[in-house]
């Protein structure tokens, strides 16, 4: 029922209109300052930026074809710091 009053309202123009989860009913949020939608969604594309550029680093670090030449002398190449278990 609310989902439906609220897509009248939207279908009619009012644009500042969202769901009072306390009323249980629909409400003008310009009216009754909640400004809190809009500083939730910057947190959150601000949070998801953030964690893609993380992921792209983690990403060029393991691809980074140079860091496979600086392996210490003696060592087997595609072996890392341990030398595997004992045969």
């Amino acid at each position: 029922m609310v989902v439906r009053s609220l897509n009248s309202c939207v279908l009619l123009g009012h644009k500042w209109f969202g769901v009072d989860i306390n009323k249980e009913d629909i409400v003008d949020t310009f009216e009754t300052f909640v400004w809190e939608p809009a500083i939730v969604k910057l947190n959150v594309l601000t949070a998801a930026s953030e964690a893609a550029c993380l992921i792209l680093s983690v990403d060029e670090t393991i691809k980074n074809p140079k860091s496979g030449a600086n392996n210490p002398p003696g060592a087997l190449p595609g072996m890392g710091r341990g030398r595997g278990r004992p045969r």
